[in-house]
């Protein structure tokens, strides 16, 4: 005989945190199968190499992303493009920066850019969401780069949204 040793007022539904944990961690392995488990390995080609998935909070209430994110094959020498595929939850979901950062190993430069991520997804002023310009310009050498996620980002200063940064190391020549 089996013997219940819950209390008659204990909900056996879950929580909504539960809830929404399960579906960050069923987003996160379906990106991750997508993106063929997105290894930050070293490349030497100028073929695509992936970045780890990005997962962060968002602005609105129960609101959340998971970013997948592509270094793309050299088009010009010393710079690089990164293609972004994120995948919103919740709803009435608000607009936040992303933010792709690089690290020259070989020379020591940094720089990067933000960019406004739109409710719908899409990243303002870029078609197909293929991030490129003055921020990805960091020269022949191996490069570290990281995409993270802030709801401000000006000359007071920047405030960061609680996240999992996505990594990708890679050579530009």
């Amino acid at each position: 005989m089996f013997v219940s040793t819950r209390s008659s007022r204990t909900s056996n539904r879950p929580s909504r945190v539960v809830l929404g944990v399960a579906a960050m961690t069923m987003a996160l392995s379906g990106t991750l199968l997508a993106t063929g488990a997105a290894s930050a390995a070293p490349t030497l080609s100028h073929g695509s190499v992936p970045y780890t998935p990005t997962i962060t909070k968002t602005p609105g209430a129960g609101c959340s992303a998971v970013i997948g994110a592509t270094k793309l094959p050299q088009t010009r020498p010393m710079d690089y493009r990164v293609k972004v595929d994120i995948k919103r939850f919740g709803r009435n979901c608000g607009s936040f920066l992303l933010a792709v950062k690089w690290t020259n190993t070989t020379t020591g430069g940094t720089g990067g850019q933000y960019q406004t991520v739109l409710p719908d997804g899409s990243v303002e002023g870029f078609s197909d969401n293929i991030l490129d310009g003055f921020g990805f310009a960091p020269g022949a050498g191996r490069i570290t780069s990281t995409i993270t996620t802030y709801s401000k980002s000006d000359e007071e200063g920047e405030i960061a949204l609680p996240n999992i940064p996505g990594r990708s190391i890679f050579t530009l020549y």
